[in-house]
């Protein structure tokens, strides 16, 4: 992952650089290679696993469950839930999926506020407290829905197409889910924050 972390770097870089609809964001570079850092820690000590086991992380990821739950039944997918395990009925071609609290995006928050709180320090103070509560707001939930519509598409994924195409959704597609939210709601945020910026003096 380490390696990940240098190559998201780099290609960042480049793209906040050469980009033009990114360019004018270029000093964000530092802040979300950061945040990649940091990243990168919480996964190596295996932080992750312990925070996901708190009120929080078991909160989160109850909510997940039960959110994903309407969902499928929305989607007409034949779908029962004993705990933190959804069972399903014919013409399913997986007989349940363990959920766990990790599942409820309680990493993705952690990472979500660390993100936050960097970008704050570069552009908080001229945006006032309020608009930067409405950020952090947005942003957590932005965060939450992602992680069940990535939890809703990876079970529709085994619903339909096995265990072996559930276990490729559930390790890549949170990757990708996750990092195209973010980066547009990033540009979207920073965008929005630097119309209230004071203009820098001629």
């Amino acid at each position: 992952m380490g390696i990940g972390v240098v190559c998201f770097a780099i290609g960042l870089k480049w793209l906040l650089e050469d980009v033009r609809f990114l360019s004018e964001f270029k000093d964000m570079w530092p802040v979300f290679s950061a945040v990649m850092v940091i990243a990168w820690l919480i996964h190596a000590s295996q932080l992750e696993n312990y925070a996901a086991g708190s009120l929080l992380g078991e909160l989160l990821g109850k909510f997940t469950v039960y959110e994903t739950l309407g969902l499928l039944h929305l989607s007409r997918v034949p779908v029962n839930v004993t705990g933190d395990v959804l069972l399903f009925g014919p013409p399913s071609l997986v007989d349940a999926v363990h959920v766990t609290p990790l599942c409820g995006g309680f990493l993705s928050v952690v990472l979500f506020i660390a993100a936050f709180n960097f970008v704050a320090l570069e552009v908080g103070k001229p945006l006032g407290w309020w608009r930067l509560v409405l950020l952090f707001v947005v942003g957590i939930t932005v965060t939450i829905a992602t992680a069940v519509m990535r939890l809703f598409v990876v079970i529709l994924i085994g619903f339909y197409w096995g265990l072996d195409a559930l276990s490729t959704a559930h390790a890549y597609l949170g990757y990708a889910m996750f990092l195209s939210v973010m980066v547009v709601f990033w540009y979207v945020s920073l965008r929005w924050s630097r119309r209230h910026l004071p203009s820098p003096p001629k």
